[in-house]
């Protein structure tokens, strides 16, 4: 069953295209990435699919039900850096326990579900302060939380981890790669960690271009010394190389780069044109080659 299907959808913001005549079903379970310039309509789809917009044309289905009806609402959850989608008067916990109140938690379900979600994704410390006193990763996982306190079916990320750092980075990665298998996931993101997560990728620019079984490779530009294990390096300055790897390898290549500094990354998708073997480039960069 598809827990999420875009039947020929299309969205116009006035004169801008956002969305023309996509068509995508997400199979329950399933973990896909949305990958794509600036631009691309990714945010809107994720938007059309949490019952936020309303299509100009065709229809979304959360499980078969129109995604703006309450039913298809209850079951998904939403977030995006775009918009601030917490209350920064009041602290965390009580942001928390007041949006599961309103998906129809009691008082005290959403007050257990709140203190172990802030528990998994590092905030338990800070669970009691305001949320004005938090940074922006703070915020994000916080962001993160409200979307989960429901317990839904589908989680709609759009860029999920924009605004940490390192480590809370890795505090919600490793959370979501255990909500694998347990819950639909659709990711909107052009950052290789985040996109590694999914077990396919759709590239989109207003309407699919391609799709692809997984992520395959991202490029580094790179300033310094770099290894040259596990990776294809090209110089392509003084002290500057282009890295070509597997984004599973990624997180281990950095933690070995030492005092080279990264300058750029470029995420390359395998599309379905030309039989996959042409590479498209999701953004489009000089990168002195």
């Amino acid at each position: 069953m598809d827990a999420v299907f875009f039947d020929d959808v299309s969205k116009r913001f006035g004169r801008i295209v956002a969305l023309d005549g996509v068509t995508l079903h997400v199979g329950e379970g399933q973990a896909l990435a949305l990958v794509g310039p600036n631009g691309a309509g990714k945010t809107t789809l994720l938007k059309l699919a949490a019952g936020i917009l309303a299509p100009d044309r065709g229809e979304v289905y959360v499980y078969g039900r129109p995604a703006r009806t309450p039913q298809a609402k209850r079951s998904v959850g939403f977030t995006t850096p775009m918009d601030r989608g917490v209350y920064w008067r009041v602290t965390a916990i009580d942001n928390l326990v007041f949006f599961g109140a309103l998906y129809g938690l009691s008082v005290r379900e959403a007050k257990r579900r709140a203190l172990q979600l802030l528990d998994e994704l590092g905030l338990k410390e800070r669970a009691f302060d305001l949320v004005a006193s938090y940074s922006t990763g703070m915020m994000r996982r916080l962001e993160l939380a409200r979307a989960l306190i429901h317990d839904p079916d589908v989680l709609l990320l759009d860029e999920p981890t924009s605004g940490m750092d390192v480590d809370a980075k890795r505090v919600v990665l490793d959370y979501l790669k255990r909500l694998k298998g347990r819950k639909t996931i659709l990711i909107a993101s052009h950052d290789p960690q985040e996109i590694a997560l999914a077990d396919s990728v759709v590239y989109l620019n207003k309407r699919i271009v391609g799709e692809s079984p997984s992520l395959k490779l991202v490029r580094l530009l790179v300033e310094g010394a770099v290894p040259h294990d596990g990776a294809s390096v090209i110089k392509v300055g003084e002290d500057r190389y282009l890295v070509i790897l597997d984004v599973r390898q990624l997180g281990e290549y950095v933690a070995k780069l030492g005092g080279a500094r990264i300058l750029d990354v470029d995420v390359m998708v395998p599309t379905a044109e030309d039989n996959a073997r042409r590479l498209e480039h999701v953004k489009r960069r000089k990168w002195g080659e």
